[in-house]
């Protein structure tokens, strides 16, 4: 009875959960094999085999799945509260269906679970939920690639099924190229290349080739088809992401985990903070290295896959070239066997000298493509996308015209494409004849026909010198924006609000310009970076050009101007300081409601915009951004989830755990900030009711030395001035007079290194002093008498800190265990207690100071940065420059907001 096998009770550690599943489904698998390779001669062993056959597939696809959860999990915590959520969502998967395996356990032997169908279609049941869960969870894991998702060619915008404007090779054109490409990728060989580049000027149709080879690979591959795309990344200008050179690695290793378990087991361990660094330390940690091992564990079953890099020459800078002279360098120094790589770009003579010298290579030119091929190809082209000019003289005269150039031959369909017979012939009649380029890198072609484009869309307008500009303008916010934009942001942008509505003006502007911009999902993007080119180039674009420099300090300035208006304290009315954003329901409506569109854009943007014109024309204006409003902008960006943006200013400002709780930008953040910094002097009249964060002294000179003999850990001093208190390794806990340096008392009772000392702030002669150790307790001291109180028994770790409450009424002690304990002190022989929290204090927050009781509440974050004290040290002075914190004339939890007022 195999499933008798399974273990009897399980207890609810997830990690032997999984192991149990992975032994029954090995059981499984087993029993299917010994069945696989004996003669069965009756019919219930044969109703076994092939109901056992039936759920096969989904048992085989599970065990290897499996069996790295236990070694997985031991030892692994979480980096985010998401990610937590996963792993307790996939464990709940995993303990589920493992009850449901038993229960199969209890009601028959394996023959007869495998020999019904409502039975093996539960055990078929099982495997997919975990399949399932487990592919959600790896989602989540793998998003700290932060991959480029609209650089995939299956990128849809918005969700809304739509998806960017590429499209395949129409039918019968290209054959030779990509039968080529095709059977390169098929030839597994050690003698095939594994680097296929694909070169060819601006409009050449690269990108078209790539994504007719990536859908080939991914959808409609062919049954005799050797390899599948494993990752992919096409490039452009259009996207920030899209630009990013350091997303290209990243993204294909995405990629990659999702379509190959053995790349993923790899990356297991990966520091993924190697997404920072530059591209060829991505290359090395996050490809390299991980398929090198997968190389050595799959040495018999190697798999194949197909990577496809399209339009590297739209990379920001010389990004793109410098990537493929390092990809090419790695794969000629280390293989990597079992990928192939298809790359296209323009043409770069360095790159091709470099490739040269490569024993393995496979290089392609389109320029290579004979003049009557490129010909058959435009007017297959030409004739599919302009049905009502096949077989005309027009249409020979526009193949003619394009000389082999298919965005020449692109463009014209698209001018062409939304008119009538009649306007169709009119406007080529309009086209100024063309003489065949000296050379393929002859641009005159397209500026013809671009500025025959341009001519039509403002011919009403040329006289009329407003009315050009104000659509120049329009036609110039789409070219130069961050990001493809819809035409609402550009109306907000361009037009101040005392401004008429010119929304309907630039839809009219748009429509004018089908043939070079489009529309989608109210996005608005150009179809080929030719086109920019052609804009930005003032010898080429003529009256039309593009000043970008200046355009993008227009741009900069209605950024500001927008955040300005829209920015302010508490943007999103958030009610209270107590609780996280993650648990404020009413949070995702207001933000919406408060940040729009083109407010958010300006956020995102602005530095995009500054870094692209000349910033000393913009002093004044940053001037007044960093003395309040960027506190503001800050609060936005957490407020929509993008505070990696503010990266360098959060740093500088230590907010990075106060952002879990966006009210703590201020109260926390703020009061952390050094008084005397620059920044701190420019906001800190407006924020009256945060904490008093109290900086020790730094830098003066010494008073006195004592000598104690021992190493000291801990320092405080009474109110009054008058004492001093030392903790120290041997044990003991010292008094001394302040004054003349002289030992007054030495308390004993700790059976380990003393960790902290503090004295109470009473203004009577009883003052209490207490002391934290690694023997796990606190003890409290009567500080006159130099008699032991009360021994703070029950702390289940090293107490590392603690301070009395300002009424002395509690004394707060944190622990190396990640809690915080609060005892009552309010009389000598007082009955102590304390308060455990970490049960309520999730591990990733560590660093919050919390309120006690049943509802706990955040009070303070003290962040974790390298320049401001560990918690452990808060309240030690010699080992940090913090002394105190002094809530007092704090505004917190509902009444939070009062912390900020213009006016001060």
């Amino acid at each position: 009875m195999l499933l008798k096998r399974l273990p009897d009770a399980v207890d609810a550690n997830p990690a032997k959960v999984a192991v149990g599943i992975v032994k029954i489904i090995l059981q499984i698998k087993d029993v299917r094999l010994y069945f696989g390779h004996r003669r069965l001669t009756n019919s219930g062993c044969q109703e076994v085999k092939g109901n056992i056959d039936a759920v096969d597939q989904r048992i085989i696809s599970t065990v290897d799945q499996l069996r790295a959860i236990e070694d997985a999990r031991h030892g692994w915590k979480p980096n985010s509260d998401k990610e937590l959520r996963a792993v307790k969502s996939f464990e709940s998967t995993l303990i589920k269906e493992y009850g449901n395996l038993i229960k199969l356990k209890e009601q028959s032997i394996m023959r007869k679970i495998a020999a019904h169908e409502e039975s093996k279609g539960e055990i078929a049941d099982i495997f997919q939920r975990i399949n399932q869960a487990r592919e959600q969870l790896v989602r989540t894991l793998l998003r700290h690639l932060k991959p480029a998702h609209s650089a995939d060619h299956k990128y849809e915008l918005e969700g809304k099924n739509q998806s960017l404007r590429r499209s395949v090779c129409t039918p019968g054109t290209r054959v030779r190229i990509r039968d080529d490409i095709t059977r390169w990728a098929n030839d597994t060989s050690s003698e095939s290349s594994s680097v296929y580049w694909l070169v060819g000027q601006a409009g050449s149709g690269k990108t078209t080739i790539a994504y007719t080879i990536a859908r080939r690979f991914e959808f409609a591959g062919d049954a005799d088809d050797k390899i599948v795309l494993g990752g992919n990344f096409f490039c452009s200008r259009q996207m920030k992401e899209t630009r990013s050179v350091t997303r290209i690695v990243r993204t294909i290793a995405y990629h990659l985990a999702r379509r190959c378990k053995a790349f993923a087991d790899s990356l297991d361990g990966t520091d993924f903070d190697i997404i920072h660094q530059g591209v060829r330390a991505q290359l090395q940690k996050l490809l390299i290295e991980p398929w090198r091992r997968v190389q050595s564990a799959e040495a018999t079953q190697m798999p194949h896959f197909l990577v496809i890099i399209d339009a590297l020459d739209e990379i920001d800078g010389e990004g793109g070239s410098v990537f493929l002279r390092d990809l090419l360098d790695s794969i000629n120094k280390y293989g990597l066997r079992g990928l192939k790589f298809f790359a296209t770009s323009r043409p770069d003579p360095g790159l091709v000298e470099h490739l040269e010298s490569f024993p393995n290579k496979q290089f392609y030119h389109l320029q290579q493509v004979p003049m009557e091929e490129a010909e058959a190809d435009i007017t297959a082209y030409l004739n599919a996308e302009l049905p009502n000019l096949q077989g005309t003289q027009e249409l020979k005269s526009l193949v003619g015209q394009a000389a082999g150039l298919f965005i020449y031959a692109a463009t014209v369909a698209k001018y062409l494409g939304k008119c009538s017979l009649p306007e169709q012939l009119g406007r080529i009649s309009r086209l100024p004849p063309s003489g065949i380029p000296q050379s393929r890198k002859d641009t005159s072609l397209l500026d013809i026909l671009y500025l025959q484009v341009l001519q039509d869309a403002f011919a009403d307008f040329e006289d009329v010198d407003i009315d050009f500009d104000r659509r120049l303008k329009i036609m110039h916010a789409f070219l130069c924006s961050a990001e493809p934009i819809p035409i609402n942001i550009v109306a907000k942008l361009l037009f101040p609000p005392e401004d008429p509505d010119f929304t309907e003006t630039i839809s009219h502007v748009l429509a004018s310009l089908h043939a070079v911009l489009y529309t989608q999902n109210h996005m608005v993007l150009s179809y080929h970076k030719s086109f920019t080119d052609f804009m930005f180039d003032q010898n080429r674009a003529k009256c039309f050009w593009c000043n970008t420099r200046q355009f993008h300090l227009l741009l900069s300035n209605s950024c500001f101007r927008v955040m300005d208006i829209g920015l302010k304290f508490n943007i999103a009315n958030i009610e209270s300081s107590f609780i996280l954003d993650q648990d404020n329901p009413a949070l995702p409506a207001a933000i919406k409601k408060n940040i729009p569109p083109v407010l958010r854009y300006s956020c995102f943007n602005w530095g995009y915009h500054l870094a692209n014109t000349d910033s000393r024309k913009l002093v004044d204006t940053l001037s007044r951004f960093l003395k309040l409003p960027v506190l503001f902008w800050v609060e936005a960006m957490n407020l929509v989830g993008s505070r990696g943006l503010c990266e360098r200013m959060l740093r500088s400002a230590h907010m990075f755990g106060a952002a879990l709780s966006t009210p703590h930008l201020y109260i926390s953040s703020l009061a952390t900030w050094h008084p005397r910094s620059v920044l701190s002097q420019g906001w800190n009249i407006h924020f009256p009711g945060i904490p008093n964060f109290v900086h020790a002294s730094e830098g003066r000179s010494t008073l006195m030395t004592i000598t104690i003999g021992s190493d000291v850990n801990a320092v405080a001093i009474s109110s009054d001035n008058k004492h001093i208190v030392s903790g120290s390794r041997d044990h003991t806990i010292r008094v001394w007079d302040a004054s003349t340096g002289e030992e007054l008392k030495v308390l004993k009772g700790h059976s380990s290194s003393v960790s902290s000392v503090a004295f109470s702030s009473d203004n009577n002669d009883n003052k209490w002093i207490v002391s934290g150790s690694y023997d796990k307790t606190v003890r409290v001291w009567d500080a006159s008498m130099g008699e032991e109180s009360k021994a703070l028994e029950g702390h289940n770790s090293l107490v590392s800190t603690f301070t009395f409450s300002s009424d002395n009424k509690q004394i707060v002690s944190s622990l190396y265990d990640e809690t915080v304990q609060v005892s009552a002190s309010t009389a000598r022989h007082a009955s102590f207690q304390y308060v455990r929290q970490k049960s309520k204090q999730p591990s990733t927050h560590t660093g919050w100071l919390l309120s006690t009781g049943s509802d706990f509440h955040y009070l303070m974050f003290v962040p974790l940065a390298a320049n401001l004290p560990d918690p452990s040290n808060i309240l030690t002075i010699p080992q940090s420059r913090v002394s105190s914190v002094d809530f007092t004339s704090s505004s917190l939890g509902p009444e939070w907001s009062n912390c900020f007022s213009y006016m001060c």
